[in-house]
């Protein structure tokens, strides 16, 4: 522990100013001691001190005051600061740490021999703020005017108000929407109250770097080409990305500025980058007519303007970066994804729905296209695609537009649910309409594929409304929000019923109950599917416009109900005579080859409802 430290006490108190003095006495050090915050300024500019140690209520001047003279003059700037007071509570260590002290502490007897090693901690510590204008006078120094002590508080307050200037309108600039040109444009504010320059630059280093640049003087356009490339130039330097920047590509924003009349040559440049994360935020590049045009305060302020505003710059490419990327991973994820689970992903909500799954009642679509098969094997595979992606895009759109979400395509199928994540209390009824809506589509479709002989593009559709498990179902790997139950695999299998009964749409009786107005149905049969013993009632969709035949239409129903209660050569008649009315509808047919059968060997234990052998 050296011994040649000087130590100032200042204290209002006698019997904790003499204490004090006696420690550092018997410790070594070299005391004085000073009776108000006048008298310590005096003593400051005398003595020239290692450490001073204030009462917070010290009169004239408080030991909070003294603090931030000190540490805002350049002089006195590594003079180590201990704040005294009676008690530690969180208010004076909050004004302790804002008057920029080294230290707080409680003297009392019990603690006074520690005192000097916290005064070695705290010289140590002010040494490394030692600037270029600091002297350390060996000493006695000659006595201080009263001018000398009025300009080093005025300097020191000046100091800490324009440092508070600076903080309020890089507080005010980061609360504009982290728009970085309105930001930046903030910042030149600031800038201009501090140096007059001719040209400035600023660069803010995100993925294609943004350039700022004005100008108060007649420069001719050379010159402030020649300016630009070096702002270029050093930002490239200052941020190692000398091969990676196409400047062609970069926004060159010019900012509004008043020219002077004046014309000139630069002859003075500077760069001020700022650091965080071990990056460069942006660079500030100010040129001048006059060579010595930064003055060594000036140069000081700007170094300050630029580390306040390289934090709020910093998290505005970090915000802007972010809600680029969220962009791009809606776009993505919405491909597969319902919007609503979408958001869950991004803001990290797991909630008991999409982690453990729930019961929903949910309209099941599922559609597929006719015999693709075949056209696969007559095209080339990159037409196939180009042609699934139109077509795709077309079906999507109307489902999402009905409120459906797509579950996932299976080869040239789609299968799209209706109540889930979004639930309405119509969704047997949308999806329904989506169906006619969707194959509608087809005849606006441009299909540039070669064909079979004699084929018609044409799709089938089956819809099942029932009981199903929703959430999001696999491994920690990979996951998917599906649906799962017998009432999905119901609704495939109508699909695959589209092609016995020979009509594009085929509902089940729970969609069928949730109709509105304006969509006609016809009962095609009550069908078991395999693996179940409950039978479905299947139902043609179609819009009330292309309702059949009305004697058609009498006769088919006639035959249904015959055919239902058991009653198989009365519903084989009237089947017979639909069939005359509409030789191509392949219902009928079904079920008047299948109701010649059962009048010949009636089933057992017939209840009105056909079980099928096949998936």
């Amino acid at each position: 522990m050296s011994k040649s430290k000087k130590i100032l006490v200042a204290f209002d108190s006698a019997t904790m100013r003499n204490l004090l003095i006696k420690t550092f006495d018997d410790a070594g050090y070299k005391t004085a001691a000073a009776v108000d915050g006048l008298d310590l300024l005096n003593k400051i500019y005398t003595e020239r001190p290692d450490c001073v140690i204030v009462y917070i209520d010290l009169p004239i001047i408080s030991g909070y005051n003294i603090s931030r003279i000190l540490k805002n003059s350049t002089s006195f700037r590594d003079v180590g600061i201990i704040i005294c007071a009676t008690e530690e509570n969180s208010v004076y260590k909050f004004w302790a740490e804002n008057s920029m002290s080294n230290a707080l502490m409680v003297p009392n007897e019990g603690n006074l021999e520690r005192i000097p090693n916290l005064v070695e901690r705290v010289v140590a510590e002010s040494k490394k703020d030692k600037t270029e204008a600091a002297e350390k006078k060996t000493g006695r120094a000659k006595k201080p005017t009263q001018e000398d002590i009025i300009n080093l508080a005025i300097k020191a307050f000046d100091r800490e108000l324009f440092d508070l200037y600076i903080v309020k309108s890089a507080y005010n600039g980061g609360n504009i929407d982290f728009d970085i040109t309105r930001l930046i444009k903030e910042l030149v504010k600031s800038l201009a109250g501090i140096h007059s320059y001719d040209a400035l630059g600023i660069i803010v280093n995100t993925d294609t770097p943004m350039q700022f640049y004005s100008r108060n003087f007649m420069l001719a356009d050379t010159e402030m080409d020649d300016f630009i490339c070096v702002c270029q130039s050093d930002f490239a330097t200052k941020t190692s990305r000398q091969d990676s920047i196409n400047w062609q590509k970069s926004p060159n924003i010019e900012l509004d500025n008043s020219i002077s009349p004046n014309t000139g040559r630069l002859k003075n440049y500077e760069a001020f980058p700022t650091q965080s994360s071990a990056d460069t935020v942006f660079t500030i590049h100010v040129a001048n007519t006059k060579i010595d045009a930064i003055s060594g305060r000036t140069r000081e302020r700007l170094n300050f303007l630029v580390s306040v505003y390289s934090k709020i710059v910093n998290h505005a490419i970090s915000y802007n970066k972010m809600e680029l990327a969220e962009k791009k991973m809606r776009r993505a994820f919405s491909h597969f994804l319902p919007p609503k689970i979408i958001n869950e992903i991004i803001n990290e909500e797991e909630t008991a729905t999409t982690t453990v799954g729930e019961k929903r009642d949910v309209a099941v679509l599922v559609c597929d296209i006719r015999n693709f098969t075949t056209i696969s094997e007559l095209n080339a595979p990159e037409d196939v695609v180009e042609f699934l992606n139109q077509y795709f895009a077309i079906m999507c759109g109307i489902i999402k537009k009905y409120g459906g979400t797509v579950d996932k395509f299976m080869g040239d199928a789609i299968m799209a649910l209706f109540g889930a994540p979004e639930s309405y209390e119509d969704n047997g009824n949308r999806a329904a309409n989506a169906a006619l809506e969707m194959r509608e589509a087809l005849n606006k479709m441009e299909i540039d594929l070669r064909m079979p002989d004699g084929y018609v593009f044409d799709i089938g559709t089956g819809i099942h409304y029932g009981t199903t498990i929703v959430g999001s179902i696999g491994s920690e790997e990979k996951k998917e929000y599906t649906v799962i139950g017998d009432n999905v695999n119901i609704a495939s299998r109508i699909e695959g019923l589209t092609k016995i009964y020979g009509t594009p749409i085929i509902i089940s009786e729970s969609v069928k109950r949730d109709l509105h107005d304006g969509q006609y149905t016809r009962h095609l049969d009550n069908v078991k599917v395999k693996g179940k013993s409950v039978s479905v009632a299947i139902y043609e969709l179609a819009s009330a416009d292309t309702i059949e035949d009305p004697v058609f239409i009498e006769l088919y129903n006639k035959g249904m109900n015959q055919y239902v209660m058991g009653n198989f050569q009365l519903a084989s008649d009237y089947f017979t005579s639909a069939s005359t009315q509409n030789p191509n509808d392949k219902a009928t047919k079904v079920l008047l080859e299948r109701c010649k059968n059962y009048a010949k060997e009636t089933p057992e234990n017939w209840d009105g409802s056909f079980a099928l052998t096949t998936k």
